[in-house]
């Protein structure tokens, strides 16, 4: 909660969009967003800042990178449990 208050999922985001291109950057982003999307506040706030999107992106930018998909497909599997 406190890493979602301070900014830090904007933060992950903004990351994500600039550096598309990376697979690196992709597979950590999705990483983070999955393990912040465990939070229900979070996951409004993943899903309000372009979150889920921006996992989209990455999977399909980063298609052949296993790291990235599976990282995408948690954070995605965490972000449905939640209809906000």
């Amino acid at each position: 909660v406190k890493i979602g208050a301070a900014g830090g999922i904007e933060a992950v985001i903004t990351a994500m969009k600039q550096h598309v291109k990376s697979e690196g950057v992709q597979e950590q982003g999705c990483g983070a967003l999955w393990m912040l999307a465990l939070n229900v506040d979070n996951q409004v706030k993943i899903g309000a800042a372009g979150g889920i999107e921006a996992v989209i992106t990455a999977m399909k930018q980063q298609v052949n990178s296993e790291g990235v998909q599976k990282q995408g497909c948690g954070a995605l599997w965490n972000l449905a449990v939640n209809d906000e």
